[in-house]
């Protein structure tokens, strides 16, 4: 009878390798402007495959290992798997920060992983050992592998909280500093990074299950993870290079080029004179240039002043361009959406929103109201 070597979950762990070293191949004949972020998304993918074949040699007893294999398999599975969490970090910024480079101190996130390789080096745990299922395992030595399986799980669920919290502070400089802003893109980024924080956070709580009740359901990680695999592979084509990309550094207070008013009847000027919110995709560093202030002292005084921040202060100008239009039956001839593009809009969904915030009707029936 012809033993079976693989199942159901093996199969996964070889489409999962598979289609992450196709992926990572990928990334080098990708077209784009950003080559840090396809290394550091091929190397990410690298990552997996490289701790799915890990998996399933350390857990498919059917399958031959030699000697070597035995004792090099443990490190090169805690190593590709515990650097998963960091790369995921710096592909994050590097498709959000402006002029995005890796920094030597930026190393340091690498260090879990090269503590608990030389944690495996100095206790000799090779494959079997790895398992926890020998019978007479020195106490020290079985300590300390239980203790680099938590690590494995709660290292990379702590590096993709970051990765999450990362795409907040994003989204959140994003909007004070851009009037148009592609809201899809952030959406996604949002979802892969929670998935990651979600399924990383399930293994951690099956490993839990796991030690408690016994209970044997560490396989779905195989399979949520593919999922992922996939996922982030079609964000990275389809969404991430539509984001608009965030400053690298952030003013923190105002300067002192002038007082608060003169700074306020400056941005007055550049909305009621220049009507600089007409420009679809302008942002608050050409609206300081435009109006011979700093980027700082706009954002300050805006947030200051009109209690809000400039991705709502120039929509609502253009919300009240678009009302001017609609209120002139003179524009009865223009479309709802020439008339928002004309304002300045450049996103139906982002102009439709915005005019129903604001006004609490439609842009139709605002002009149905004002043609009775």
């Amino acid at each position: 009878m012809t033993e079976l070597y693989f199942n159901l979950n093996d199969v996964i762990l070889i489409l999962s390798i598979g289609v992450s070293l196709l992926l990572s191949v990928f990334q080098s004949v990708f077209n784009t402007k950003n080559t840090y972020s396809r290394v550091l998304l091929a190397a990410f993918f690298l990552s997996i495959a490289i701790a799915d074949t890990g998996i399933m040699l350390i857990w498919n007893e059917h399958l031959p290992i030699s000697h070597l294999l035995n004792i090099i398999v443990p490190y090169f599975y805690t190593f590709a798997t515990l650097i998963k969490g960091p790369l995921l970090v710096y592909y994050v910024k590097s498709i959000t920060q402006d002029k995005f480079s890796p920094s030597v101190g930026g190393l340091v996130h690498f260090l879990p992983s090269l503590v608990i390789v030389g944690l495996l080096y100095a206790f000799n745990i090779d494959i079997n050992l790895f398992r926890l299922d020998q019978v007479g395992i020195e106490h020290t030595t079985y300590f300390t592998t239980d203790m680099i399986w938590w690590a494995i799980k709660i290292i990379p669920l702590t590096y993709f909280c970051y990765a999450l919290t990362c795409v907040y502070f994003y989204q959140r400089d994003v909007v004070s500093d851009n009037s148009e802003v592609n809201e899809a893109a952030i959406i996604w980024l949002y979802a892969i990074t929670i998935a990651f924080v979600a399924a990383n956070g399930w293994a951690v709580m099956l490993g839990v299950l796991a030690n408690v009740f016994g209970l044997p359901y560490g396989v779905t990680e195989n399979y949520l993870n593919f999922i992922l695999l996939i996922s982030l592979f079609f964000y990275s084509v389809s969404q991430s290079q539509q984001l608009t990309l965030a400053r690298s550094s952030k003013p923190k207070q105002a300067s002192t080029t002038g007082s608060l008013q003169h700074i306020i009847d400056g941005i007055n000027i550049g909305i009621e004179q220049k009507k600089l919110y007409l420009n679809q995709s302008i942002n608050i560093e050409q609206f300081s240039d435009a109006i011979d202030l700093s980027a700082r002292d706009v954002s300050f005084a805006i947030n200051r002043e009109f209690g809000t921040n400039f991705f709502e202060f120039i929509n609502s100008h253009r919300v009240e361009e678009v009302k001017r239009y609609l209120s002139n039956s003179k524009y009865n001839h223009m479309s709802i959406l020439d008339i928002s593009l004309e304002s300045g809009f450049n996103s139906k969904s982002s102009f439709q929103r915005f005019f129903k915030r604001l006004t609490g009707m439609s842009p139709s029936e605002f002009r149905s109201s004002r043609a009775e």
